[in-house]
């Protein structure tokens, strides 16, 4: 039986634009395996395999930029917007600074080694992570103002745009840069919905809002998360000189990320009336959110365990071979992490409602350290080891993240 409160907020939900970001988010995670596959079956025809290799790094490259700097930029900009405030100008531009010349020399210096010695890439990244800060920022202003439905269609088009922009330009010339070239223009399509157009009443003084601290704090959790994430396939090259191994534990975790990606997409949802919630002193609401995490978390989890266990070997060896095939342990342990980040991150966004990002840095530095120390611990052989670590590292996160929430709640209330 569902309560009463959640069917009312599933009705809404159905019916303000949150469907969109669902099928959205579908089409942008197919739409991204297509690019991949359309690139690496193109390149591959003409230059073997390796001709995959500098678009592969280019991707990792935007990756990294967009999770780590971008989406806090885009979740700043969703909780000033519903605030209605200015500022934070300043430190938005030079957290895109940094993502746009770190990848630029990134891709620059290091072009003998990773990017066939093409300096084009260089260029290439520096106009990727601009298209996707101009898609970050638009993003967040269509969600601050609840415009949910674009939001969802600006996710799912501009990766229906880059699949589109991969089959044209391979078919001018299957080159490594023409791909890269798709990747990087795609995102500019986010104009088509004009989301700086102003809302507001014009004139009303407005409050300022400071980015400084919220960036910080919101860099550091993202990094924290990602570098959890990216720990597994590398521990286990530290901890096992067993070849193929660490492509076993890289190909299950892709397999499972589908949570991840599409809760990154839904925080957008979630942002703003948590930020209204927290502006509005409604601390009994966000409590009621922790708690339900709090049960999500509780049941989803073992069923990730059985569900990851059961189909998870024989659907990687459906996908990528027999000799990528885990363990049963090793897949439920990667799709039960994987639920547990997906929930940890939703949960999160109470923290960023409030404004403090810095909670929520220091929650996922813990979960970095707790997973660091569980790689110690005798769990087994070097691929299961790391997979727990994997997993008790997440269940740390979530548990901080909802502890700053509910302790914050419970001051609140004295």
């Amino acid at each position: 039986m569902i309560p009463a409160a959640a069917r009312a907020d599933l009705r809404r939900w159905a019916s303000d634009g949150t469907p969109y970001i669902v099928g959205g988010t579908i089409v942008a995670s197919l739409g991204s395996y297509l690019f991949q596959i359309i690139g690496a079956r193109a390149l591959a025809d003409v230059g073997g395999p390796a001709a995959f290799d500098p678009v592969s790094a280019l991707l990792t490259v935007h990756f990294l930029v967009f999770t780590v700097l971008l989406l806090p930029v885009e979740q700043f900009e969703i909780r000033r917007v519903t605030l209605d405030r200015t500022g934070g100008a300043a430190a938005v531009a030079w957290v895109i600074a940094a993502g746009a010349l770190g990848a630029t020399g990134f891709t620059y210096f290091t072009r003998d080694h990773f990017f066939d010695g093409n300096a084009w890439y260089a260029l290439i990244g520096f106009v990727t992570v601009a298209g996707n800060a101009l898609m970050a920022l638009a993003r967040g202003r269509l969600a601050g103002v609840r415009r949910f439905r674009a939001y969802g269609l600006v996710s799912g088009v501009v990766a229906t745009v880059r699949v589109l922009l991969a089959i044209a330009f391979l078919q001018w010339a299957a080159t490594g840069p023409n791909v890269g070239w798709a990747l990087a223009l795609a995102p500019f399509v986010v104009l088509a919905w004009l989301p700086f157009r102003r809302v507001g009443e014009p004139g009303r003084p407005r409050q300022s809002e400071g980015a400084g601290r919220f960036l910080t704090g919101f860099v550091l959790a993202s990094a924290a998360s990602q570098v959890l994430l990216l720990l597994a396939p590398m521990a286990v090259g530290i901890l096992a000189d067993e070849p193929g191994l660490m492509s076993v534990v890289f190909v299950t975790f892709q397999l499972f990320r589908l949570p991840i990606v599409m809760t990154q997409n839904l925080m957008a949802r979630l942002l703003p009336p948590f930020t209204s919630m927290a502006a509005a002193g409604r601390d009994d609401l966000l409590r009621r959110w922790a708690v339900r995490f709090a049960g999500a978390a509780a049941v989803l989890a073992p069923l990730a365990a059985a569900g990851g266990g059961w189909l998870g070997p024989p659907v990687v060896r459906l996908l990528f071979g027999a000799e990528f095939r885990p363990t049963w342990e090793v897949a439920a342990l990667a799709a039960t992490g994987a639920v547990l980040a997906a929930i940890s991150l939703l949960a999160g966004q109470v923290l960023v409602a409030r404004g403090r990002t810095m909670l929520l840095a220091a929650s996922w530095v813990l979960a970095f350290a707790v997973a660091v120390a569980a790689l110690f611990l005798p769990l087994g052989e070097a691929g299961a080891r790391v997979c727990w670590s994997f997993v008790l590292g997440e269940a740390a996160a979530l548990a901080a993240i909802l502890a700053f929430t509910l302790r914050r709640t419970a001051a609140a209330a004295q």
